[in-house]
């Protein structure tokens, strides 16, 4: 009895890991989206930056900070950037993140 049971919850275990894993799987696609209505003014379309002081995303040691980085940086701004914590979802900010590695 108590074997099925460490089964069944090891399967339950699998399964939320699963989903849990599809959710917050990253779409580049999305994260255009919302990179087209965020962050174009500053970063431009092409991530090059559209003023001083504005990382160009593709040259450069902008892009390579881990994820986790990055998406702080959304989350949190940076000197004259906004902060986006309350504004975008982690998943949103992860979608962000995976557009920004389109530019490299």
């Amino acid at each position: 009895m108590r074997d099925n049971r460490v089964k069944i919850g090891a399967i339950l275990l699998c399964g939320a890991s699963f989903y849990a894993s599809q959710s917050l799987a990253a779409d580049p696609s999305v994260g255009g989206q919302i990179y087209s209505r965020n962050c174009t003014t500053c970063h431009g379309d092409d991530g090059r930056g559209t003023m001083p002081g504005v990382p160009d995303f593709t040259r450069g040691d902008a892009l390579l900070k881990p994820n986790n980085m990055l998406a702080a940086s959304i989350r949190s701004g940076k000197e004259l950037m906004p902060a986006f914590q309350g504004l975008l979802s982690d998943k949103e900010i992860n979608d962000v993140v995976a557009y920004l590695r389109s530019f490299r």
